[in-house]
């Protein structure tokens, strides 16, 4: 009997000791996972809708995800309570950004080191190990947009006059932000059309359409057979101008052609826009961090290559000529193969800067 008594108490404890040993099931993906966007406000028809976007894509492409968008309105003293509400809330991401905002946001981070944040759209690198940053090739964007603006103005189209060569883009606000769409835009409107020129100008405003539409009336009757805009709502003013002037327009952030599915003549007048895909890149975070790869305490610049920006190609792209086509492929490519450097307006001098526009007006 005791002899029994030991064998069992010897089997009991090898089981036990096997038990201890036996490796941690691997961590599981997470399921329901909760994540919230911190936005100014929904319905600017480009960036901000653009952005809220990537919420819908989440919950279409991860199951069980939940997400909330948070619109903070335009009162920025308002902001930081939003944004440390949400930190201590019970969100598993917390996703925040663009010049205006990032600043607040980043005091928040500070408070909260065991939140995982993400800043959709900001140029600084991560101060902290618990923060992924995305920034966008604007420029590269740009560049896009004015291979189509520097080829249509030099082909025969029903609203074009390559005996002018000009275009024309309208900025909403004047800094190194916005001047690295319109940079780009030069490059690539030169690209293909060297003696190509161009009307540079800025309404001091991104959400008033009245101001869009007066400098882009001007720009038509100046000779610009083509404009485009990084200018947000101010912009839909020169969709209206477009139409008025029987000129054509390009579109940016999201593919504003689709604001205009009931009315077709103002959409035929979009050839294309030039993509920021804020959307795309929010849902390839979020699955990126389900993977246990997003690099969390870096920025990271997407372009071309990365499908951070675009073209909408569009049935209103497609329709053009062939060769406009051709070309525009032609080049898109040579930026991606490195065979062409996009130069940034982020790192221009006001002196700079001021000289590329006078160097280019008509």
């Amino acid at each position: 009997m005791k002899k029994l008594f030991i064998s069992l108490l010897i089997i009991m404890l090898v089981a036990n000791l096997a038990a201890c040993t036996t490796p941690a099931p691997a961590p599981q993906p997470e399921e329901g996972l909760k994540v919230a966007l911190l936005i100014p406000f929904r319905g600017d028809q480009s960036y901000f809708d653009v952005t809220a976007n990537g919420m819908a894509l989440i919950e279409q492409e991860i199951e069980g995800a939940q997400t909330t968008i948070i619109e903070m309105g335009r009162d920025q003293s308002r902001w930081e309570n939003f944004f440390l509400d949400a930190a201590e809330g019970d969100f598993d991401i917390i996703i925040g950004g663009n010049w205006e905002a990032s600043p607040t946001f980043e005091s928040v981070i500070e408070q909260f080191p065991d939140q995982k944040f993400i800043n959709f759209d900001w140029d600084v690198p991560p101060s902290f190990e618990n923060t992924y940053g995305m920034f966008y090739k604007a420029n590269e964007l740009g560049f896009l947009t004015g291979l189509v603006a520097g080829l249509v103005t030099q082909t025969d189209l029903e609203f074009s006059d390559p005996s002018k060569n000009i275009i024309g883009a309208i900025g909403g606000m004047e800094f190194a932000g916005i001047n690295d769409f319109l940079y780009g835009y030069i490059q690539g409107a030169q690209a293909v059309n060297p003696d190509v020129k161009v009307f540079i100008a800025y309404a001091n405003d991104f959400g008033d359409p009245a101001k869009g539409k007066e400098i882009a009336l001007n720009q038509y009757a100046n000779g610009a057979d083509i404009i485009f805009h990084a200018a947000g709502g101010t912009g839909n003013g020169l969709f209206d101008a477009a139409v008025d002037a029987e000129r054509y327009a390009l579109g940016v952030d999201a593919d504003q052609a689709l604001l205009f599915a009931n009315d077709p003549v103002k959409q035929s007048k979009i050839l294309t826009s030039g993509t920021k895909n804020v959307d795309l890149a929010i849902l390839q975070a979020i699955e990126r961090h389900l993977e246990g790869t997003l690099p969390y305490g870096e920025l990271e610049i997407l372009g071309i290559a990365e499908n951070g920006v675009g073209l909408a190609r569009n049935d209103i792209f497609n329709a053009l000529p062939q060769e406009i086509i051709d070309t525009v492929n032609e080049f898109e490519q040579k930026v991606i193969n490195g065979e062409i450097e996009v130069r940034s307006a982020l790192t221009l001098s006001t002196e700079e800067w001021d000289a590329i526009k006078e160097s280019v007006q008509p």
